[in-house]
């Protein structure tokens, strides 16, 4: 772990005011779907406006800058991809509707920016642990964004999606392993977009599993990944034929009182 990551004081707030969780998620988000707390902590930078007002990270010292640059990278990548998926997917909206609902530090801009690290601990061990066998590094669940892009790294795998999204529950067909890939990105489609497009677009249930004994061998190591996720700016409605129209800001605040 880097030795930074705890170097900071934990901050938790509100969401409305809360751009910056820092290792304060550590073991307390309880998964609806296990009735655990996910093994993970995370950092998250919110791009909305004065969000991260003397809140960025000082060490290492180009955090800022490396974010920033990551941000930009990724919502242009992320936008090129709703452009591509518009037409089909949200036929009743107006071209260009989706690319446009998404801003960077936008005074109601919701994209966001997490660092995530899974770490290793006994709690894993069944033999020290008795529940250790329904925790999960991150539980089954969807993302409640319209796009996640996901940098993982080489030999820190986990990742899962149900492999039939169609079927019950979404895990009628098991789970199929999502392995990083150099160079590779890892895209998931989210609730918001699943709404937008009434459905022909599917948000996949995944979930990041424990490592295995063997994966332990000869130590337990941490899962680091990155991931960016394209929200749309809080007052932007979202409008299709089967739901009613929510703007994305209450959207997010449900899925948040849902989820802690």
């Amino acid at each position: 772990m880097p030795p930074w990551w705890r170097s900071q004081q934990p901050t938790c707030c509100a969401f409305a005011r809360a751009p910056l969780w820092l290792a304060c998620c550590a073991l307390r988000q309880v998964r609806p779907s296990t009735g655990t707390p996910d093994q993970k902590e995370s950092l998250q930078v919110t791009a909305r406006a004065s969000a991260m007002d003397a809140r960025w990270p000082t060490e290492p010292a180009n955090f800022e800058r490396t974010a920033r640059s990551l941000l930009i990278e990724a919502h242009a990548f992320a936008a090129r991809l709703l452009s591509l998926l518009e037409r089909r997917a949200c036929p009743q909206v107006a071209e260009g509707t989706l690319t446009g609902a998404h801003t960077l530090w936008s005074e109601g801009g919701q994209c966001t920016l997490r660092l995530l690290h899974y770490p290793p601990t006994e709690a894993h061990d069944p033999t020290v642990n008795a529940d250790a066998s329904r925790m999960w590094r991150a539980g089954p669940h969807t993302d409640w964004d319209c796009l996640t892009l996901l940098f993982q790294r080489l030999g820190e795998g986990g990742l899962e999606c149900a492999s039939n999204p169609n079927a019950p529950g979404g895990i009628e067909g098991g789970w199929v392993a999502v392995e990083p890939v150099e160079g590779g990105i890892a895209v998931n489609i989210g609730d918001m977009l699943s709404r937008w497009s009434d459905g022909r677009l599917y948000s996949n249930l995944h979930r990041v599993r424990l490592p295995t004994p063997a994966e332990c061998s000869p130590s337990p190591r941490s899962r680091y990944s990155i991931a960016f996720f394209m929200q749309a700016d809080k007052p932007v409605l979202i409008e299709s034929e089967k739901h009613e129209p929510i703007t994305a800001g209450d959207y997010i605040l449900h899925r948040i009182a849902s989820n802690f």
